[in-house]
Protein backbone atom coordinates (compact mmCIF):
# COMPACT_ATOMS: atom_id res chain seq x y z
CA UNK A 1 0.00 0.00 0.00
CA UNK A 2 1.13 3.32 -0.72
CA UNK A 3 1.96 6.08 2.11
CA UNK A 4 -0.83 8.35 0.92
CA UNK A 5 -3.12 5.55 0.64
CA UNK A 6 -2.79 4.06 4.40
CA UNK A 7 -5.27 6.80 5.71
CA UNK A 8 -8.07 5.97 3.03
CA UNK A 9 -11.22 4.56 3.97
CA UNK A 10 -12.43 1.59 2.41
CA UNK A 11 -16.28 1.43 1.03
CA UNK A 12 -16.52 -2.00 3.35
CA UNK A 13 -14.56 -0.09 6.60
CA UNK A 14 -17.23 3.00 5.73
CA UNK A 15 -20.02 0.71 6.09
CA UNK A 16 -18.95 -1.10 9.09
CA UNK A 17 -18.36 2.53 10.87
CA UNK A 18 -21.91 3.39 9.38
CA UNK A 19 -22.83 0.51 11.86
CA UNK A 20 -21.08 1.14 14.49
CA UNK A 21 -22.75 4.54 14.38
CA UNK A 22 -26.18 3.34 14.11
CA UNK A 23 -25.69 1.34 18.01
CA UNK A 24 -24.03 4.77 18.83
CA UNK A 25 -25.62 7.91 17.29
CA UNK A 26 -24.61 9.97 19.60
CA UNK A 27 -21.59 9.84 19.13
CA UNK A 28 -21.34 11.54 15.45
CA UNK A 29 -22.04 14.47 17.88
CA UNK A 30 -18.53 14.88 18.06
CA UNK A 31 -18.02 16.39 15.21
CA UNK A 32 -18.20 19.69 14.41
CA UNK A 33 -19.87 19.77 10.85
CA UNK A 34 -22.07 17.06 11.83
CA UNK A 35 -23.31 18.85 15.49
CA UNK A 36 -23.85 22.52 12.71
CA UNK A 37 -25.76 20.53 10.40
CA UNK A 38 -28.26 18.91 12.83
CA UNK A 39 -28.41 21.94 14.98
CA UNK A 40 -29.10 24.35 11.57
CA UNK A 41 -31.64 21.31 10.23
CA UNK A 42 -33.67 21.44 13.47
CA UNK A 43 -33.39 25.18 13.52
CA UNK A 44 -34.98 25.80 9.83
CA UNK A 45 -38.07 22.63 10.05
CA UNK A 46 -39.26 23.92 13.33
CA UNK A 47 -40.27 27.08 12.02
CA UNK A 48 -39.93 28.64 14.97
CA UNK A 49 -39.11 32.68 15.42
CA UNK A 50 -36.03 33.43 17.53
CA UNK A 51 -37.32 34.89 20.70
CA UNK A 52 -35.88 37.95 22.22
CA UNK A 53 -35.93 38.54 26.28
CA UNK A 54 -37.82 41.34 27.08
CA UNK A 55 -37.07 43.04 30.32
CA UNK A 56 -32.78 44.13 29.67
CA UNK A 57 -30.59 44.85 32.86
CA UNK A 58 -28.35 47.93 32.56
CA UNK A 59 -25.14 46.02 32.64
CA UNK A 60 -26.53 44.97 28.53
CA UNK A 61 -24.05 46.55 26.04
CA UNK A 62 -26.54 48.34 23.62
CA UNK A 63 -26.72 46.84 20.27
CA UNK A 64 -25.87 43.02 21.88
CA UNK A 65 -29.57 41.61 21.10
CA UNK A 66 -28.64 42.88 17.57
CA UNK A 67 -25.22 41.57 16.98
CA UNK A 68 -26.61 38.10 18.24
CA UNK A 69 -29.47 37.90 15.81
CA UNK A 70 -27.40 38.92 12.97
CA UNK A 71 -24.55 35.99 14.40
CA UNK A 72 -27.76 33.56 13.86
CA UNK A 73 -29.63 34.49 10.84
CA UNK A 74 -26.89 35.46 8.77
CA UNK A 75 -23.97 33.43 9.83
CA UNK A 76 -26.01 30.44 10.07
CA UNK A 77 -24.19 28.77 13.91
CA UNK A 78 -20.37 29.50 12.27
CA UNK A 79 -19.80 31.69 15.43
CA UNK A 80 -20.24 28.56 17.72
CA UNK A 81 -16.89 27.06 16.76
CA UNK A 82 -15.13 29.11 19.39
CA UNK A 83 -16.68 27.56 21.78
CA UNK A 84 -15.51 24.51 21.12
CA UNK A 85 -12.19 25.40 22.68
CA UNK A 86 -13.80 26.00 26.13
CA UNK A 87 -16.09 22.67 25.92
CA UNK A 88 -13.16 20.45 25.37
CA UNK A 89 -10.68 20.89 27.97
CA UNK A 90 -13.62 19.73 30.09
CA UNK A 91 -13.76 16.09 29.09
CA UNK A 92 -10.03 15.70 30.58
CA UNK A 93 -10.96 17.16 33.98
CA UNK A 94 -12.14 15.42 36.51
CA UNK A 95 -15.07 14.75 37.90
CA UNK A 96 -16.76 15.60 34.10
CA UNK A 97 -14.06 12.93 32.98
CA UNK A 98 -15.42 10.40 34.69
CA UNK A 99 -19.13 11.24 36.06
CA UNK A 100 -20.36 14.04 33.39
CA UNK A 101 -23.64 12.04 33.35
CA UNK A 102 -24.17 12.93 37.04
CA UNK A 103 -23.37 17.21 36.34
CA UNK A 104 -25.46 19.30 35.79
CA UNK A 105 -24.87 22.27 33.53
CA UNK A 106 -26.00 26.03 32.65
CA UNK A 107 -24.75 27.30 29.28
CA UNK A 108 -24.80 30.89 28.92
CA UNK A 109 -24.94 32.49 25.82
CA UNK A 110 -25.21 29.99 23.63
CA UNK A 111 -27.04 31.03 20.62
CA UNK A 112 -27.82 27.94 19.17
CA UNK A 113 -28.43 24.53 19.71
CA UNK A 114 -24.34 23.72 18.57
CA UNK A 115 -22.90 24.21 21.96
CA UNK A 116 -26.02 21.72 23.74
CA UNK A 117 -25.10 19.17 21.56
CA UNK A 118 -21.28 19.84 22.16
CA UNK A 119 -21.89 19.17 25.78
CA UNK A 120 -23.99 16.22 25.07
CA UNK A 121 -20.95 14.73 23.21
CA UNK A 122 -18.80 15.57 26.38
CA UNK A 123 -20.73 13.00 27.93
CA UNK A 124 -23.41 15.14 30.30
CA UNK A 125 -27.02 14.07 29.69
CA UNK A 126 -29.67 16.38 27.96
CA UNK A 127 -31.71 16.78 31.15
CA UNK A 128 -29.39 17.95 33.58
CA UNK A 129 -28.12 20.82 31.00
CA UNK A 130 -29.59 24.01 30.97
CA UNK A 131 -29.47 26.85 28.72
CA UNK A 132 -29.88 31.05 29.16
CA UNK A 133 -29.83 33.67 26.85
CA UNK A 134 -30.90 37.30 25.66
CA UNK A 135 -32.10 35.71 22.23
CA UNK A 136 -33.20 32.17 21.62
CA UNK A 137 -33.40 30.07 18.37
CA UNK A 138 -33.92 26.52 20.44
CA UNK A 139 -36.87 25.72 23.11
CA UNK A 140 -33.78 24.12 24.62
CA UNK A 141 -32.83 27.69 25.30
CA UNK A 142 -34.31 29.67 28.26
CA UNK A 143 -34.67 33.36 27.57
CA UNK A 144 -32.46 35.73 30.27
CA UNK A 145 -30.45 38.22 31.31
CA UNK A 146 -27.08 36.64 32.61
CA UNK A 147 -27.19 39.67 35.15
CA UNK A 148 -30.53 37.92 36.93
CA UNK A 149 -29.90 34.10 36.28
CA UNK A 150 -33.50 32.58 36.27
CA UNK A 151 -32.59 29.83 38.34
CA UNK A 152 -32.28 28.65 42.23
CA UNK A 153 -29.13 29.06 44.28
CA UNK A 154 -26.91 26.22 44.49
CA UNK A 155 -28.75 24.58 41.04
CA UNK A 156 -25.46 23.86 38.69
CA UNK A 157 -22.27 21.40 39.18
CA UNK A 158 -20.49 23.57 36.01
CA UNK A 159 -21.54 26.96 34.61
CA UNK A 160 -19.85 27.52 30.88
CA UNK A 161 -20.21 30.98 29.64
CA UNK A 162 -18.11 31.56 26.00
CA UNK A 163 -17.53 34.69 24.72
CA UNK A 164 -20.65 36.14 26.62
CA UNK A 165 -19.35 37.98 29.73
CA UNK A 166 -17.56 40.62 27.53
CA UNK A 167 -21.43 41.72 26.26
CA UNK A 168 -21.72 43.34 29.66
CA UNK A 169 -20.49 46.93 31.16
CA UNK A 170 -20.91 44.91 34.96
CA UNK A 171 -18.88 41.69 34.62
CA UNK A 172 -18.75 41.73 38.34
CA UNK A 173 -22.80 41.13 38.65
CA UNK A 174 -22.83 38.47 36.09
CA UNK A 175 -19.97 36.30 38.08
CA UNK A 176 -22.01 37.12 41.00
CA UNK A 177 -25.04 35.66 39.68
CA UNK A 178 -22.62 32.57 38.27
CA UNK A 179 -21.29 31.73 41.57
CA UNK A 180 -24.84 32.29 43.14
CA UNK A 181 -26.41 29.61 40.87
CA UNK A 182 -23.29 27.05 41.51
CA UNK A 183 -22.70 24.56 43.66
CA UNK A 184 -19.74 24.31 46.14
CA UNK A 185 -16.74 23.09 44.27
CA UNK A 186 -18.69 23.79 41.30
CA UNK A 187 -16.50 24.73 37.84
CA UNK A 188 -16.72 28.03 36.12
CA UNK A 189 -15.49 27.98 32.50
CA UNK A 190 -15.00 31.22 30.85
CA UNK A 191 -14.01 32.53 27.37
CA UNK A 192 -13.22 36.10 25.78
CA UNK A 193 -11.69 37.73 23.08
CA UNK A 194 -8.55 39.68 23.63
CA UNK A 195 -8.30 42.91 20.88
CA UNK A 196 -4.85 44.62 21.35
CA UNK A 197 -5.35 49.06 21.86
CA UNK A 198 -5.21 50.47 18.73
CA UNK A 199 -1.74 52.57 17.99
CA UNK A 200 -2.39 56.19 17.58
CA UNK A 201 -3.27 57.22 14.39
CA UNK A 202 -4.81 53.40 13.34
CA UNK A 203 -8.03 53.77 11.81
CA UNK A 204 -10.66 52.80 14.17
CA UNK A 205 -12.79 49.70 13.33
CA UNK A 206 -16.69 50.50 12.56
CA UNK A 207 -19.29 48.27 11.19
CA UNK A 208 -22.66 47.07 12.08
CA UNK A 209 -21.78 44.48 14.70
CA UNK A 210 -19.11 46.55 16.17
CA UNK A 211 -19.63 46.27 19.98
CA UNK A 212 -17.54 48.02 23.19
CA UNK A 213 -17.33 45.23 25.76
CA UNK A 214 -15.26 44.57 28.10
CA UNK A 215 -11.59 43.56 26.80
CA UNK A 216 -9.82 41.15 29.34
CA UNK A 217 -6.35 40.39 28.16
CA UNK A 218 -5.04 38.04 30.73
CA UNK A 219 -6.24 34.84 32.12
CA UNK A 220 -5.45 36.44 35.38
CA UNK A 221 -8.29 39.08 35.03
CA UNK A 222 -11.10 36.56 34.78
CA UNK A 223 -9.59 34.85 37.46
CA UNK A 224 -9.72 38.51 39.48
CA UNK A 225 -13.97 38.46 38.78
CA UNK A 226 -14.45 35.46 41.05
CA UNK A 227 -12.51 36.84 43.87
CA UNK A 228 -12.52 35.04 47.14
CA UNK A 229 -14.69 32.69 45.99
CA UNK A 230 -11.94 31.01 43.58
CA UNK A 231 -10.58 27.99 44.61
CA UNK A 232 -8.55 26.55 42.26
CA UNK A 233 -7.79 27.32 38.64
CA UNK A 234 -7.94 24.20 36.29
CA UNK A 235 -6.58 25.15 32.82
CA UNK A 236 -5.90 28.76 31.37
CA UNK A 237 -5.28 29.89 28.11
CA UNK A 238 -4.39 33.64 26.92
CA UNK A 239 -2.29 35.22 23.66
CA UNK A 240 1.10 35.04 24.14
CA UNK A 241 1.98 38.52 24.29
CA UNK A 242 -0.41 41.79 25.07
CA UNK A 243 0.17 43.15 21.39
CA UNK A 244 -1.78 39.92 19.43
CA UNK A 245 -5.54 39.31 19.80
CA UNK A 246 -6.82 36.05 20.87
CA UNK A 247 -8.89 33.74 23.02
CA UNK A 248 -8.23 34.19 27.19
CA UNK A 249 -10.07 31.29 28.91
CA UNK A 250 -9.95 30.32 32.22
CA UNK A 251 -11.97 26.93 34.46
CA UNK A 252 -11.92 27.08 37.79
CA UNK A 253 -13.15 25.85 40.44
CA UNK A 254 -15.17 27.51 43.17
CA UNK A 255 -16.00 27.47 46.73
CA UNK A 256 -18.86 28.83 48.81
CA UNK A 257 -19.09 29.08 52.44
CA UNK A 258 -22.69 28.03 53.26
CA UNK A 259 -24.01 25.33 54.18
CA UNK A 260 -25.77 24.52 51.56
CA UNK A 261 -25.58 21.21 49.28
Amino acid sequence: MEAEDQYLITPKQMQEMVNVLMQRPGDILQIEACRRFLALDRWKKSGQPVRVHGQLDAGVMPGTIAHNRREIEESLFQSSKRTARLIAPLTAIEPFYSHADKMKVLAIGPRTEMELLHLYAAGFLPQHVSAVDLISSSPLIDTGDMHNLPYPEWSFHLVVSGWAIAYSNRPERVMHEMIRVCKNQAFIALGVTYEPPSPPGAPTRSSREDIVGNNFARAADLAALIGDNLDKVIMQHEPYDEKSSGPVMIIARIKKTSSAA
